[in-house]
């Protein structure tokens, strides 16, 4: 009988299973990212995650970790014997076989962009549905490369035609709630690659699709307020909220804060957007206001227009598209 394998990894056939019929004619897999280049020079995280960030400097720092990670993973961490999964969405059908050699840098086996190779001797082909459930959600995850070491031994079992036993069941997290996580992060990117005005547009679109309406400040000097919100076309009526937008990556501080304060008038309501968060001063200082002030960060604004997606202007839909899609709740 075969020894168990150290370790189990799963590798996804392209992004969209696109080479799913070209890992067994090739006897292996393939990752992409091909702008970070030949990495078999480097052995360190840090080494890929510095390249990383060199080539793709506007990506969220969490995008950079993760998206680094998975291409150390694939170069530095699977060793030679590991079982090495891919899924074959066509017949729900799990391919199992054993990592066959070192990382290499190749252009010529797979098509477009897939340069990152390590070699396979595949084994057989197991249906999706004779994995336990938690072996099925795991191999769900949205990532291009990560282990299945929990799952070591049913993976074995079935690879060996065995019956072991399988792993006890264990709470695994909602597919949605992953799901979502993923969508945050990509939405947070999107964000992101906007410039300041942009962004101050953004949030006045926003608050108009809240039945605001908005007098958003041209670039220059704002004298503390960029954007001027009421809910009649007057400007009579009550609440007046006053905005100011900061779309940057360090935080609001005290004194900016209290220059924003400053601006407010009796009875007027503030709002401070900053996709850099706030300091602990500022949270104080509008704390001590005495007119009302909210704070949004960059999450809370992400969560607020997506709250009002469905009414904002097509134009600002087409800054920052999305679309729904449904999944399962179980």
């Amino acid at each position: 009988m075969m020894t168990k394998p150290k370790h189990a990894w799963m590798v996804h056939a392209g992004n969209d299973n696109e080479l799913a019929d070209l890992v067994e004619e090739t006897s292996a897999v393939a990752i992409g990212w091909p702008e970070m280049g030949d990495v078999s020079g480097l052995d360190k995280r840090d080494q890929f995650k510095r390249r990383y960030e060199e080539i793709f400097p506007d990506h969220s720092l969490g995008r950079i970790v993760v998206n680094a990670g998975q291409i150390y993973r694939f170069a530095q961490e699977i060793g030679e014997g590991d079982y090495i999964l891919t899924y074959i969405k066509a017949s729900r059908e799990v391919s199992i076989g054993l990592a066959a050699g070192p990382y290499e840098y190749r252009t010529d086996l797979f098509p477009e962009h897939y340069h990152h190779v390590r070699r396979v001797q595949w084994l057989k082909r197991i249906s999706r549905d004779d994995f336990s459930k938690a072996a099925r959600n795991s191999m769900g995850s949205t990532l291009t490369v990560f282990g299945l070491d929990d799952h070591l031994t049913e993976i074995h079992g079935l690879a060996t035609a065995t019956k072991e036993p399988a792993v006890p069941e264990e709470e695994e997290p909602p597919f949605f709630d992953e799901v979502k996580a993923k969508a945050d992060e990509l939405i947070a990117d999107l964000i992101s690659r906007l410039d300041p005005y942009d962004f101050q547009d953004l949030v006045a679109a926003v608050l108009q699709s809240m039945d605001f309406r908005t007098v958003s400040a041209p670039p220059g000097a704002d004298r503390g307020v960029d954007i001027v919100a009421h809910p009649d076309p007057f400007g009579f009526e009550r609440p007046l909220i006053k905005v100011q937008v900061k779309h940057r990556q360090g935080p609001v501080g005290g004194p900016e804060m209290r220059s924003f304060l400053g601006a407010l008038r009796s009875g007027d309501n503030g709002l401070y957007v900053s996709t850099g968060g706030f300091t602990r001063d500022a949270t104080l200082e509008t704390e001590r206001s005495r007119e009302s002030v909210a704070l949004l960060d960059r999450d809370s604004f992400i969560q607020l227009m997506l709250e009002h997606y469905e009414a904002l202007d097509p134009e600002y839909k087409a800054r920052v598209p999305l679309r729904k899609v449904w999944v399962p709740a179980e």
